[in-house]
């Protein structure tokens, strides 16, 4: 008997695998698992019908020869399958898209790529064979898709998750259908949750990342807190989130984490506490602790654990063309032409920085006939300036706050570098890669 599964609390990319899986390896049985995530359920309710799957109970005194698992590689999370396989020594194939470096599975073959979802990798091999799927089934899989990469925007999106959502929109996929599966905010206890939280998030900064952090306690567990959090995530914008939950009733700890930037690897930070998920999702289950204790200790294994974020410093241009403010006009056009450069910090005689020059400033000058006016006279002043630790983040609100295209770097007044909104957009590029 041939078999393939996903991991325990199934979600939408691991649904969508194994309808791939199913297409894929037509004499593979697929077997579902004892735990659907709250977000799924809809979904596989609805369609669990094209699945046809039987149950890890079902393996028990069966040979299995063969098996593939989707969207892990930690014997952990299949715990729940391996268990019911007795008298066997199959060969096993891991199809999954996370850093498969820690794989425990003992005497699986790994195949799979760092795309957004595991979805898209089996899509590829779907393609390459030229396969044809029903509309429902092209449905779930951009499903799967579109939930792992947050709708195609998240870090992790590679060109292959395009390109195999086009292919299952060809195949008939409904987008409206997937946009109702994955608006999984709906019942009353988690519009609750969702409003308490945004009450209770801390907004933080930590090794230069901005981090929501929450800690709530509930009598009893709520449905789809995972997707709560997602929504929470939506609305707040940091670039982490990490919100406990202590369920009073059983003393149990629910640490859901959220990331958009590759830098906060959740998987690895959650690793430590039993946890699973991948780069940008992931969560853990923490029995016999205390809730207001273990947050404590989480908040100071945050501060250890993340990785220092990329800071002006890292990429600031540290050769800087600049101007002295008693320079007159005609002189720092001159400069700028020479340079190439469309504007420049102007310096007092200490060397601080007390204004900027732009090739606007210097057309005001031009048309009032002030070419020989010193520069001090058009600058834009006072100085818009930061030092070399400000995060990414505040790049940003500085040069959208004051419409501003350059940002003179400064340490203890003297200039050491500028960042300009080139150098700005060319590491929102490169961190998708690199960060």
């Amino acid at each position: 008997m041939n078999i393939a599964f996903g991991h325990s609390n199934t979600d939408f990319d691991c649904l969508g695998s194994l309808i791939l899986i199913k297409k894929l390896f037509p004499d593979y049985r697929l077997i579902r698992s004892n735990h659907i995530s709250p977000a799924a359920r809809n979904l596989f309710d609805f369609y669990e019908g094209y699945f046809d799957f039987l149950t890890p109970k079902d393996l028990d005194g069966e040979r299995i020869d063969r098996i593939i698992i989707v969207d892990t590689c930690m014997a952990e999370r299949v715990a729940e399958y391996l268990t019911h396989i007795r008298d066997s020594d199959p060969e096993i194939l891991i199809y999954d898209h996370h850093d498969t470096g820690g794989c425990n599975i003992l005497g699986a073959r790994v195949a799979g790529a760092p795309l957004g979802a595991n979805t898209s990798y089996l899509g590829r091999l779907a393609m390459a064979k030229s396969l044809v799927l029903s509309p429902e089934e092209a449905t779930i899989a951009l499903t799967g898709i579109y939930a792992d990469t947050g709708r195609l925007i998240y870090e992790n999106v590679r060109r292959d998750d395009y390109e195999v959502a086009a292919w299952l929109l060809d195949m008939g996929a409904s987008l409206k259908l997937v946009q109702s599966f994955l608006e999984v905010v709906k019942e009353d206890e988690q519009i609750e949750v969702m409003n308490r939280l945004l009450q209770k998030n801390t907004r933080s900064i930590i090794q230069g990342h901005e981090v929501l952090l929450s800690y709530l306690e509930l009598e009893e567990n709520v449905s789809g807190l995972a997707a709560v959090v997602e929504k929470v995530m939506d609305v707040e914008n940091p670039d982490a989130c990490f919100s406990v939950f202590y369920i009073v009733k059983n003393k149990t700890i629910l640490l859901i984490a959220r990331s958009q930037r590759s830098a906060i690897d959740l998987h690895q930070i959650l690793h430590v506490y039993g946890g699973g998920g991948h780069q940008g999702a992931a969560s853990a289950q923490i029995k016999d602790r205390e809730g207001p204790l273990f947050y404590e200790e989480f908040l100071a294994y945050l501060e250890t654990s993340l990785t220092p974020a990329v800071r002006a410093g890292d990429i600031m241009t540290r050769e800087v063309v600049s101007v002295h403010e008693s320079r007159s006009l005609m002189e720092a056009s001159q400069m700028m032409e020479e340079s190439d450069h469309s504007g420049m910090p102007v310096l007092n005689d200490e060397g601080t920085v007390t204004g900027y020059i732009g090739l606007k400033d210097i057309m005001k000058g031009r048309k009032a006939a002030a070419m020989k006016s010193p520069v001090r006279a058009y600058m834009v002043k006072p100085a818009i300036s930061a030092v070399e630790n400000i995060t990414m983040r505040e790049v940003e609100r500085l040069f959208f706050k004051h419409h501003i295209g350059h940002l003179p770097i400064v340490n203890e007044g003297k200039l050491t570098g500028i960042v300009s909104r080139w150098d700005f957009l060319q590491y929102q590029k490169r961190r998708n890669y690199y960060e």
